[in-house]
């Protein structure tokens, strides 16, 4: 009598994990002056990955702390590029925009904004809000300021995964009839 309710209990759980609603909310700051591109990342409001990048001779430099540092190579991001992509499991939801610009900067800026809206209008189909600032400032600045938020579950990652799996084993399989018809 047990057995069956406990049965009908994991499963339940297990569609209440896999439908639920992952919210994952980050910003940036770049500045052209400083030469640092700032981040943050988080998980329900609960940051989880933060610091800043910077460049050094033959790749990125990922600094979380004060002291700690990872080294991205640009081969190796390359390498890393083509594995399963979990980005294309997000759903943009919203995006802000902010940038404070000299007037060096401005009509590439106005240009910039405008294709970054004309893309994320044709490819984020869950996009809900857009907004885009810019402010003219005096002097040689380019200050750019965001803040995105993205949706997920589990479903729509075990579904992309399979679909990854699925085409590996194609690629594998049409390789394997190859050898052995040649």
């Amino acid at each position: 009598m047990s057995k069956p309710l406990f049965f009908v209990g994991i499963t339940l759980g297990v569609f209440i994990l896999f439908s639920l609603p992952i919210l994952v909310e980050g910003s940036f700051h770049y500045d052209m002056n400083r030469k640092k591109y700032a981040f943050v990342i988080k998980l329900y409001r609960i940051k989880i990955l933060g610091g800043y990048f910077t460049m050094y001779p033959g790749g990125i430099a990922m600094h979380i702390t004060r002291k700690k540092a990872v080294l991205l190579p640009y081969k190796k991001m390359n390498d890393e590029r083509k594995r399963f992509a979990f980005v294309k499991t997000f759903r943009l939801i919203r995006v802000h925009l902010t940038v404070e610009t000299g007037a060096n900067y401005l009509m590439p800026t106005l240009i910039g904004t405008a294709l970054l809206r004309s893309y994320l209008q044709n490819k984020a189909q869950f996009l809900q809000i857009y907004q885009s600032r810019i402010w003219l400032g005096n002097g040689d600045i380019l200050r750019i300021s965001g803040n995105w938020l993205l949706f997920f579950n589990l479903f729509i990652v075990a579904k992309n995964f399979i679909i990854f799996l699925k085409e590996k084993i194609n690629i594998l399989w049409r390789k394997k009839t190859e050898k052995s018809t040649t």
